[in-house]
């Protein structure tokens, strides 16, 4: 039988090390995200919308929507 991974075991023992690891980040810091939470089992992330991340339609390009959620993820 698999044994399951205790994610909140390993978010315990590791916290500094993983908090750090997202934070330095570089494709985030290029971007300007900014992590904002950063707990067991919730994570938010910001971002300041620039000219250049909008796309034809005026819209956040869902590159940068995506990347947003995959850094908090």
């Amino acid at each position: 039988m698999k044994k399951k991974i205790d994610e909140y075991q390993i978010y315990e023992k590791h916290y500094e090390q993983i908090h750090e690891q997202v934070k330095n980040d570089p494709y985030a810091k290029s971007l300007g995200i900014q992590l904002t939470k950063f707990e067991a089992g919730t994570a938010e992330a910001t971002l300041e919308v620039q000219s250049t991340m909008v796309n034809a339609y005026g819209t956040v390009h869902g590159a940068v929507i995506y990347a947003v959620a995959d850094h908090a993820f």
